[in-house]
């Protein structure tokens, strides 16, 4: 998810959000392997979380969140993984909790009912599970599944990060989010959220420099809490 929270304090007050939503993550490298599919595919996951805002003055308030947050994308799988598939296709799935403490400066619209504003700042992410899902021509051996030839479809299937493939990969995350949001009023303490976020991982979650990439559309309650 990202943990984006995107809406402004009510009246100056602090605030709580609880969101939720869609996002869709890609693997970027610097060296993409475009020959083996890599950063070719992308992973949709669902987002999710609480905040808290915290005004600081003025049009800007700074929100602290954590919460679920669903990445991976388009992978190249260690022959561990691939080992007597005819491979075709993997997505590596990475579940992360997802820290994050976003500074927004916001703006009154339409008589105070609705409040736009734009956020920035970073986020930190422990790895909590990895999977690859695989598409293959063929089942493994031994599976007793069915073994598709000529226009069949594909087989599907997906594994655990066990082995080289769990090792390869970094337990934390680290980088920059940023985006936009908009809150309309409901009530004197609570309010209506919907963000739009993109987080770009700065440092790399595997051995060859693969970063994260996660955009985010979600919605939510913020409720005034004094």
């Amino acid at each position: 998810m990202f943990i984006a929270l995107a809406a402004a304090p009510l009246a100056g007050q602090m605030t709580v959000g609880l969101r939720g939503g869609i996002g869709n993550a890609t693997l970027s490298r610097d060296m993409p392997r475009v020959e083996q599919g890599e950063g070719r595919g992308s992973r949709f996951g669902v987002v999710s979380g609480i905040d808290v805002g915290i005004p600081l003055g003025g049009a800007v308030d700074l929100r602290a969140g954590i919460g679920l947050a669903q990445k991976g994308g388009g992978a190249d799988p260690p022959p561990s993984v691939t080992a007597g598939r005819a491979f075709v296709d993997a997505t590596t799935e990475l579940d992360y909790l997802q820290l994050s403490a976003l500074l927004r400066a916001s703006a009154d619209a339409e008589g105070g009912f609705l409040n736009v504003g734009v956020l920035a700042g970073p986020y930190m992410a422990v790895n909590l599970s990895c999977s690859i899902a695989l598409t293959t021509l063929f089942s493994p051996p031994g599976s007793g599944e069915y073994r598709s030839f000529g226009g069949q479809p594909p087989w599907g299937t997906e594994t655990s990060c066990d082995g080289d493939a769990r090792a390869n990969f970094r337990t934390a995350d680290f980088g920059l989010a940023f985006g936009a949001g908009a809150e309309v009023k409901l009530g004197d303490s609570i309010a209506l959220a919907f963000d739009v976020i993109y987080a770009i991982g700065l440092t790399g979650i595997d051995d060859d420099g693969t970063r994260n990439r996660h955009l985010a559309l979600q919605s939510g309650l913020v409720f005034a809490t004094g």
